[in-house]
């Protein structure tokens, strides 16, 4: 059967040489024509092309045609050597088939994203929610109920507002949301139907996982040793690998709202009393001004493909403490964490400090008098130059053979700016007496360059005839001098026990 459809005559044909296809200047200076972009310059999508089809299609006007194909019929089959021979056929077998082509105006038009129907949401953080608008407007001359297909339940495509009637020239926007749970790409179909016509809308979206790292990496941030009302920050450096920009928030948790939990670490260091507890509170001593001892800049913002941000961490303490502390957290915007580090740091009023040994309080600041009893041979001038330590050693008695405890304590000199000492000395007194008790310090004096520690072994041996489960207790004063002087009273508490490591 061979269809031969004959070419229909040109109706209405304008000529080419239309004077619609170019525009006069308003300038009445000048005679100069402006060109009309060339159609084949008009690339799909664009702004100009979604303006000309809104425009058409406004302007469309209906029409009806006919067209009438004959179809031929042969007497045979082409034969198999030569299938291009012309067939005969008989005008008595021929069939007439008639097509009536009714043309239209469609009632709704694209007026968003340049009249195109693909709403792509691009590349999504799994876990983010992303919202894009999707407008159409009514064309016609009557009122339109607008319907919606179902999207799928499970699926990460959701539309946020109702569908409602519009009136002729009115518009509607949809509000589409895009989720996605899983890295990979979706893909899905929305139709908007009216009584006359129904609107496909192509719903695209990829789900992908953020790469940020932070460096240094680590759980601890310590500040260490600083002086009073100083002001030291550090920095950490986030990196995004991923292929879209992340959008990130740093939390303090002095500064967050309480949570369920809150102070529940703080009630069980308290019960726990003084038997050195390994429980530390997230939030630890904060300074008297009310301002915050720890603090962050930028505290969000957002990092493109392949960028760093630095984050600046300042410690600003306003009065003597060890127990200054705080967590934070760099949470992405899908809730993500990148990080969650605890800040530490301490507050000295002079440069010289020992650190080391066990804690003779918990590691909160009480409203109570300390536990600490002055001694009854210091002035009052020398209590408040004197600083009290405890260290506690344990031997170990296996067998019969007893191994001597070994403790580590560090000497430490701030530097700063508003000191003129470049380093500090120290010495132990009495040492001969602590001797007689089987104590060794080594050493027993020296000096500390500004910015470091300096260690000191104290190490204890059961004298002959110590006898078992009897407790040694000593005070070992320790000086210290840089820019004052002061006394650390340390006190050596040492017994043999035959559980110790």
């Amino acid at each position: 059967m061979k269809n031969n459809i004959p070419p229909e005559p040109n109706k209405g044909k304008r000529p080419l040489g239309n004077a619609k296809n170019s525009k006069v200047s308003e300038n009445p200076n000048t005679n100069k024509w402006t060109k009309l972009p060339d159609p084949v310059d008009i690339k799909p999508g664009s702004e100009l092309y979604g303006k000309a089809t809104a425009f058409f299609l406004k302007s469309f006007t209906r029409s009806y045609r006919e067209y009438t194909v004959p179809c031929f019929v042969s007497d045979g089959d082409p034969t198999e050597t030569d299938s291009q021979v012309r067939l005969a056929w008989s005008p008595t077998n021929t069939l007439y088939l008639k097509l009536e082509c009714p043309a239209v105006q469609p009632p709704l038009l694209v007026t968003s994203s340049n009249g195109n129907n693909i709403l792509d949401f691009n590349q999504v953080f799994v876990g983010n929610k992303v919202i894009k608008r999707f407008t159409v407007q009514n064309i016609s001359m009557e009122p339109l109920d607008l319907r919606s297909s179902l999207l799928d339940i499970h699926g990460p495509f959701s539309l946020v507002n109702a569908m409602r009637g519009v009136g002729p020239g009115e518009k509607h926007t949809l509000v589409l949301a895009f989720s996605p749970t899983l890295e990979k790409k979706y893909c899905e179909k929305l139709e908007v139907q009216t009584p006359k016509m129904v609107l496909e809308i192509t719903l695209e979206g990829e789900g992908v996982l953020p790469d940020v790292t932070l460096s240094p990496n680590g759980d601890l941030l310590d500040f260490g040793y600083v002086l009073e009302k100083e002001i030291t920050s550090q920095h950490v450096q986030l990196q995004n690998s991923s292929v879209v920009a992340v959008d990130y928030r740093v939390l303090l948790a002095s500064q967050s709202l309480p949570s369920p939990q809150h102070g529940a670490d703080r009630v069980d260091l308290l019960l726990d009393g003084y038997r050195g507890s390994q429980i530390h509170p997230a939030v630890g001593t904060q300074n008297y001004s009310g301002l915050s001892v720890f603090s962050v800049t930028p505290v969000e913002g957002s990092i493109d493909p392949g960028q760093k941000q630095n984050i600046t961490v300042t410690f600003q303490p306003d009065h003597p403490s060890v127990c200054y502390s705080d967590k934070l957290t760099i949470e992405l915007i899908n809730k993500s964490k990148v990080c969650v580090m605890d800040l530490k740091g301490v507050a000295s009023s002079h440069n010289m400090y020992l650190y080391g040994g066990d804690p003779l309080t918990v590691p909160i600041e009480s409203l109570l008098p300390s536990l600490i009893i002055p001694h009854p041979k210091l002035t009052e001038a020398e209590e408040n130059r004197s600083v009290h330590a405890l260290v506690t050693l344990q031997a170990s008695c296996k067998a019969g053979v007893i191994r001597p405890a070994v403790r580590e304590l560090q000497v430490g000199c701030i530097r700063s700016p508003h000191t003129s000492k470049k380093c500090g000395e120290f010495y132990w007194d009495d040492v001969a007496t602590l001797q007689q008790q089987g104590f060794q310090l080594e050493p027993v004096k020296g000096t500390v360059e500004a910015g470091h520690r300096r260690s000191v072994t104290i190490m204890w041996t059961p004298q002959s005839g110590h006898k078992p489960f009897q407790v040694i207790q000593v005070c070992a004063p320790l000086t210290v001098k840089s820019d004052e002087i002061i006394i650390y009273r340390v006190t050596l508490m040492a017994v043999v026990s035959s559980t110790a490591d």
